[in-house]
């Protein structure tokens, strides 16, 4: 008993040790030399993967594959511009005959059920839809919302942002209804599209006029001259059928569609408010899925980083552009699941340079830096978005 019970007080102290070292390598990492070169070359961290093999698809850039019914749920190359929560709209002015709600499913060909309760979709009590806007134009509006017993998932996707002067130029209208939208003015708008090639809409439960996974197009047909073209406005406003006149909201018009033929099934609008969402983070949990990070060098240079595929040995290309002094590199994984795996590994011009740890045994974060990049943002596959980096709290998994 004796001999176990030191065996296993040598084993704990092996892995404290263990634990320290790697504790150590990080804070020397993280206090690296600017950015050098010899003979041309810029000179590593000295911790370059001899295990990493490049083939003839590693210089390929690599979109990710996570994928929701087909449809891509990853933004890549852009960054968060804003989250918002959704908040139901009270319907104004028809609240006495229509129910809070942020989602209209018509049931009748004509779309003439306006004032059957039963189309009326809102959230369930702590479960409110978030509607997120990204740098490059798109936006997102996901989770879950409810009429009776049908629960319909939304993953939504808009893209081509516009000013109302960008809008109307290309033949773009407004649509005024309700209190709030016919107080509001287009000038203050922003417009989109429903993008139908990324969005999915999947509904389940007895109370629904149909089950099962649709995809959803805009309303009317932008690219038909012969109807008007309204988008998805968002603003002051943008809730048409609210009474908080000037409050932040969006309305949008689609049909639900067959998957595969394309075929409209379902006359659908969006009508909510949305406020700016708290910041929330959390600590690395699961494995990196996103990662923001600033190139602090005066120089420009080709970056590229690369993950491994898969978590196999093979290189594949997440990141390929010239920054400058203050650009970002957004990351995302590629891996099925939405990862980037253990590491994140960058190279300057052609030569290895760094690497990031991605697998959340270190708990990576804003502020954390490697050479002469530094994290700004990130998110985990079971964490969400990332909290800054405290160097004193580091962690060790046994």
């Amino acid at each position: 008993m004796k001999q176990l019970t030191k065996l296993f007080l040598l084993a704990m102290l092996v892995t404290l040790a263990s634990c320290e070292q790697e504790s150590t390598q990080e804070e020397q990492n993280e206090n690296q030399a600017d950015l050098r070169f010899e003979n041309g070359r810029v000179v590593s961290d000295g911790e370059e993967d001899l295990e990493l093999v490049f083939n003839a698809n590693s210089e390929e850039m690599n979109e990710g594959t996570l994928m929701n019914v087909g449809m891509s749920n990853h933004t890549y190359g852009a960054t968060v511009s804003e989250v918002y929560n959704v908040i139901d709209a009270d319907r104004a002015p028809f609240g006495s005959r229509q129910p809070q709600s942020n989602f209209w499913w018509s049931e009748s060909a004509a779309g003439d059920d306006y004032f059957d309760a039963s189309t009326y979709f809102g959230a369930a009590e702590g479960e409110n839809l978030v509607f997120t806007e990204y740098s490059n134009g798109t936006a997102n509006l996901t989770g879950v919302t409810y009429s009776g017993t049908c629960a319909v998932t939304l993953n939504v996707w808009l893209k081509n942002k516009k000013t109302w002067d960008e809008w109307s130029a290309i033949g773009g209208e407004h649509k005024k209804e309700g209190t709030a939208g016919n107080a509001s003015d287009e000038e203050e708008m922003n417009f989109y599209i429903i993008d139908h090639t990324r969005s999915v809409v999947t509904a389940a439960g007895g109370d629904c006029v149909q089950e099962g996974t649709f995809g959803l197009t805009q309303r009317p047909d932008p690219n038909d001259p012969n109807t008007p073209n309204y988008g998805v406005h968002v603003g002051p406003g943008g809730a048409n059928y609210d009474s908080n006149i000037g409050a932040e909201g969006i309305s949008g018009w689609g049909w639900l569609i067959d998957p595969v033929s394309c075929d409209p099934l379902w006359l659908i609008d969006f009508n909510f408010l949305i406020e700016i969402a708290e910041d929330e983070c959390d600590d690395c949990q699961g494995k990196v899925t996103d990662l923001d990070l600033t190139w602090n060098w005066p120089n420009d240079y080709r970056v590229r980083v690369y993950q491994r595929y898969e978590n196999t040995c093979y290189a594949t290309k997440i990141f390929d552009s010239v920054v400058g002094e203050g650009d970002e590199i957004a990351l995302s994984g590629s891996n099925a699941n939405g990862t980037i795996g253990r590491w994140a590994y960058v190279f300057v011009g052609n030569c290895y340079y760094t690497k990031f740890r991605t697998d959340c045994r270190l708990n990576i974060g804003p502020g954390y830096s490697r050479g002469v990049l530094e994290v700004t943002g990130g998110s985990s596959s079971r964490g969400g978005e990332l909290c800054e980096y405290d160097g004193s709290n580091r962690r060790c998994r046994w």
